[in-house]
C-alpha cells in the first residue's frame, strides 16, 4: 500500500521502532562537517533547516545523515512521505554501517514499507543488527525466536537472546523486570542443562564489529 493511509498499528510500529533505535545507540561511521547542526535542527523539529544541512552530506555518503534522510521521508518530517525513498536510504544507510539503518531495514520488511512485506528478511536483518550489539534489535530477534516468526521457532535460543537482552538493558529501563520474568517462563520449557548453557553463553556472548 502506498500513500498517507495507513493502519495504525502500522504507524505504532514505525514510531516505536523510531524511538528504540533512537534509544539504543548512535549510528556509525564517521559523520562528515555539517552533521552536528543538521541533527540539532532535527531535534528542535527544524526540518528544513535540517534537510539543507543533511542531504548534500547524505548524498556523500555520511552513514547518519542518510539514516536521518530514511527517516524524515518515512515520517513526512520536511518532506512529503515517502516509503519507497525511505526504504532506499535505511538501505543506504545499513550498507554505509550504521546500525540503526540495519535495524530500521528489518522495520521495512516488517511492516512492508516501501518493499514488499517479508518477515524472513525481516529477521534477517534485525539479526544483523542484534549481531551487532543493537539493543532494540537483541530484543527483536528473541521476540522472533519465541513465535517462530521469520525464523523455525526456538525456545532455547529465545532464551539465549533475552538473556544477552537483560545484560543489556538500560538501568531506568522497565526491561530490568521484565526480562527475568520472561525468562523464568521460557525455562519450563526447557531443560536445566539448556538453561545453564544459555546463561554462560550469554555472560560470554560480544558484539561483531559489523
Amino acid at each position: 500500500m502506498h500513500g498517507h493511509s495507513r493502519p495504525s498499528a502500522l504507524r505504532r510500529l514505525i514510531a516505536g521502532a523510531l524511538l528504540l533505535a533512537a534509544a539504543s545507540g548512535l549510528a556509525a561511521g564517521q559523520a562528515f562537517a555539517g552533521y552536528a547542526e543538521g541533527k540539532a535542527a532535527y531535534d528542535k523539529n527544524d526540518y528544513d533547516t535540517a534537510w539543507k544541512e543533511l542531504e548534500p552530506l547524505a548524498k556523500k555518503g555520511d552513514a547518519k545523515s542518510m539514516f536521518l534522510i530514511a527517516s524524515m521521508y518515512h515520517t513526512g518530517r520536511g518532506v512529503p512521505v515517502n516509503y519507497k525513498d525511505a526504504a532506499e536510504w535505511y538501505l543506504k544507510s545499513a550498507n554505509a554501517g550504521d546500525v540503526q539503518g540495519v535495524f530500521m531495514m528489518g522495520v521495512v520488511y516488517e511492516g512492508g514499507i516501501g518493499q514488499p512485506r517479508n518477515i524472513a528478511e525481516a529477521f534477517k536483518w534485525y539479526k544483523k543488527s542484534a549481531d551487532r550489539g543493537f539493543y532494540a534489535g537483541i530484543l527483536k530477534v528473541a521476540n522472533m525466536y519465541g513465535k517462530g516468526q521469520g525464523a523455525a521457532k526456538d525456545n532455547a535460543a529465545a532464551y539465549l537472546w533475552y538473556a544477552i537482552a537483560e545484560l543489556r538493558a538500560p538501568k531506568d529501563s522497565n526491561d530490568r523486570f521484565e526480562l527475568p520474568i520472561v525468562k523464568d517462563k521460557l525455562s519450563t520449557l526447557l531443560t536445566k542443562e539448556q538453561v545453564a548453557d544459555a546463561e554462560r553463553r550469554a555472560k560470554a556472548w560480544k558484539p561483531s564489529a559489523k
